[in-house]
């Protein structure tokens, strides 16, 4: 089978038995993401909604979405998640509210100098932002302190809606249990199998990557659970098991 139509029918496999995760930006009530449309658009976000998945992409970082989600609502909650606020918030009142993420401090730090970012280079706008190159916009992203290619590309794919595939580690123990790449196999690398097999749509791609982070959840863990896994028949490892 072709590299495609495998990743496709992998795809269809996952959405088939875990539905649509409603991941950023979340769909509007009562619709669901189908399991693939070629050439559909996911719906434009606004200011907010753009600043507030920068924030969970850097929140997420060594935690769990949870975790990062407790964060969010205690800044929700205080009123201090709107880009200008987290900026003007004193640091050590920050750290504070998104301790449930861990490395608060740090991550406090980090957000500040995004949120200046945005304000100096954007005049403040997320849009002007999103409208940035691709390519330009990454290393941009690459080159502020505590932004990596994980978190480079959930921004450019969650945020500026542009198909560039996000990996972690739930991906890279998926793909290396099927035989797609090698245990050593890179970041680049693993982003490359699927950005040059698959179509450059970034609907695709975020419902792809809410899905392999839920079938990892669910059945693809360090030890794997492969009973009622729907991958199973495919999966190297499974049919070891």
């Amino acid at each position: 089978m072709r590299l495609k139509q495998r990743l496709l029918a992998i795809y269809e496999k996952l959405y088939t038995s875990y539905g649509p995760q409603g991941w950023w930006p979340t769909t509007p009530t009562g619709k669901t993401t189908p399991v693939y449309r070629p050439g559909a658009r996911s719906r434009r976000l606004n200011q907010g909604e753009r600043w507030e998945i920068m924030v969970g992409a850097l929140l997420t970082q060594n935690t769990t979405w949870h975790n990062a989600q407790l964060s969010l609502e205690a800044l929700s909650a205080h009123g201090s998640l709107g880009l200008r606020s987290l900026h003007d918030l004193p640091l050590e009142q920050l750290s504070r509210l998104i301790r449930p993420a861990r490395y608060f401090n740090q991550k406090a730090e980090r957000l500040q100098q995004l949120a200046a970012h945005v304000l100096n280079r954007y005049y403040g706008s997320t849009a002007a932002l999103a409208r940035r190159p691709p390519a330009e916009l990454r290393l941009e992203l690459l080159g502020l302190k505590g932004i990596g290619p994980e978190t480079a590309d959930s921004i450019l794919l969650y945020a500026a809606q542009y198909p560039f595939f996000v990996i972690d580690a739930f991906t890279g123990r998926i793909c290396q249990r099927l035989g797609l790449t090698a245990k050593s196999a890179s970041y680049d690398q693993l982003g490359d199998l699927f950005t040059h097999a698959l179509p450059a749509d970034a609907e695709l791609f975020n419902e792809y990557h809410a899905l392999l982070v839920r079938h990892a959840v669910e059945h693809c863990r360090p030890k794997p659970q492969c009973d009622g896994c729907c991958l199973k028949r495919s999966c190297r490892f499974g049919r070891s098991s």
